[in-house]
């Protein structure tokens, strides 16, 4: 089991630093409902997770069973692939980035020369989540189990489970010890979330201030913390694929 956690361990991160989940958490978090919303957001997220992660992994034991000291073509060809998208994404949101940060130069005015654009970046950086997010802070508990649930579905996710059933599946392990490395995997990736809702609803008023900080700075730096994560989350899956040849 430990080689199958060793797979594991940095897709869970993947998992664990999805910007999107966290903030929707710290939205619930603040909203008037936060407790039993908070909650079911929770259940939603673990249930999302360790379904996908279960689906992946029965998926990947109906492949043809190879010894693991054998090649195995076919598993390296999907890591592979899984590994090349993972890049692909990260090369997309960086693409993103740098757009978004040209259109704020160009807008600053040019008469107030670099200080104008200094400050353009400042105000960009620091607003608010987008709309449909400040709309989270009414949720309900059930409407907030759901969002917790398609969360996990979202392309990164996705994956990065899928990276992770074909681990947990393709070790050759005995079934014991392929429930204990999803239930790590499950774990750890939710554990961003889990952490801060058990605290929060321990002692409240003492995580308000926190709350708050993480949000804006989640708000001013998800982008280029998402995509050093999925750059190195895509060159850990090529290796693994390139080491099963």
């Amino acid at each position: 089991m430990a080689a199958i956690i060793g797979h594991l361990l940095p897709l869970a991160l993947g998992v664990a630093l999805s910007s999107v989940p966290i903030v929707v958490m710290v939205l619930i978090l603040l909203s008037p409902r936060s407790r039993w919303s908070a909650l079911a957001y929770l259940i939603g997220a673990v249930v999302g997770l360790a379904g996908l992660t279960t689906l992946f992994a029965v998926v990947a034991s109906l492949l043809p069973p190879v010894q693991p000291a054998e090649p195995n073509p076919l598993i390296a060809t999907i890591e592979l692939v899984i590994g090349a998208a993972l890049l692909a994404l990260a090369a997309l949101r960086f693409g993103r980035a740098r757009s978004r940060a040209r259109a704020r130069r160009a807008a600053a005015p040019v008469a107030a020369g670099a200080e104008a654009a200094v400050a353009a970046d400042a105000i960009a950086d620091a607003a608010a989540p987008p709309a449909w997010m400040t709309r989270l802070t009414s949720l309900g508990p059930l409407p907030s189990l759901g969002v917790g649930f398609v969360l996990m579905l979202r392309p990164k996710n996705l994956l990065l489970t899928l990276a992770a059933g074909v681990a947990i599946a393709a070790g050759g392990a005995p079934l014991a010890d392929e429930v204990g490395a999803g239930a790590v995997f499950v774990v750890l990736g939710i554990s961003t979330l889990a952490v801060p809702i058990l605290f929060a609803l321990i002692d409240p008023s003492r995580t308000l201030g926190p709350l708050r900080e993480l949000r804006d700075w989640i708000a001013r730096n998800s982008s280029t913390v998402t995509t050093v994560v999925l750059v190195v989350l895509g060159t850990v899956v090529v290796g693994s694929g390139l080491a099963r040849f």
